[in-house]
């Protein structure tokens, strides 16, 4: 079964009741939010055309939401769920349970997951740990003393392998018109366009353009990071910087959103 990582920055604007002076009224509220969702099944354009349909999906009982798409980054995964035990082909109805079983178990913010680590510096392509053992002394003791160690307990890493930045291209906003018009801005521009396109990929990093994707449970990031490195040394990959992220749910499969 093919499967996509994808990620888009969109600005959303709804009607919202809102605290003023003369009480509680209806507001037009607009913001800019990033989304990941993995989705499962179908060609690359099928997938896109689902997450964009599911990413204007409004909850029941609420104001329509106004969504507009300012950038998509997506990536295929690689076929195979990368642990410390050895690489296994996908197979995402029991990825799908262990996810669930796992996020009842682990806290949100938990530290010792290490997302907060600068993996392309910790874990450099061109000097790959031995082993997880060897790994572990290689690492910074003022990072290493505060990731999980244990093996008894292990964690699903979402891997982005990213393009080159060179080759991080973003689209110019709509042009305004005339010079007349580009002169005179619309009062309400800057609510229906907060972030400028310029702003987007340093607001939302996680958007930058993605080459591959990958699955790989491990004890915390910095594992997780060097079991993506040993599988693509010797691919056109190897070089490429990559970013880690929690599971962030699936669509595409029952039960899987």
């Amino acid at each position: 079964m093919n499967a996509y990582l994808f990620t888009a920055v969109a600005t959303r604007c709804q009607v919202r009741p809102a605290a003023g002076r003369s009480g509680t009224a209806n507001t037009i509220q607009t913001w800019d939010a990033s989304t990941t969702i993995i989705v499962l099944g179908g060609t690359p354009e099928e997938a896109q055309r689902q997450f964009e349909a599911w990413m204007r999906l409004t909850p029941e009982g609420e104001n329509p939401v106004e969504v507009t798409i300012r950038k998509i980054s997506a990536a295929q995964f690689v076929d195979q769920w990368f642990s410390e035990a050895g690489n296994v082909p996908l197979d995402w109805p029991k990825i799908l349970k262990l996810a669930e079983v796992q996020l009842g178990a682990t806290a949100v913010d938990d530290f010792e997951q290490g997302y907060w680590v600068n993996v392309d510096q910790v874990v450099r392509p061109e000097r790959l740990s031995f082993s997880a053992g060897t790994l572990q002394s290689d690492v910074p003791e003022d990072i290493r003393s505060g990731l999980n160690w244990s093996g008894d307990r292990n964690f699903l890493f979402l891997v982005s392998v990213l393009a080159p930045l060179a080759r991080q291209v973003m689209e110019d906003e709509p042009e305004n018109g005339d010079a007349a018009s580009g002169e005179r801005e619309d009062e309400n521009s800057e609510q229906l366009n907060p972030i400028g396109a310029g702003e987007l990929l340093t607001n939302f990093p996680e958007a930058l353009d993605k080459e591959a994707a990958a699955l790989i449970q491990a004890r915390n990031s910095v594992v997780a990071a060097w079991l993506w490195r040993r599988y693509a040394a010797n691919t056109r990959l190897a070089a490429n910087s990559i970013r880690i992220d929690p599971w962030c749910g699936a669509i595409g499969l029952t039960g899987a959103d």
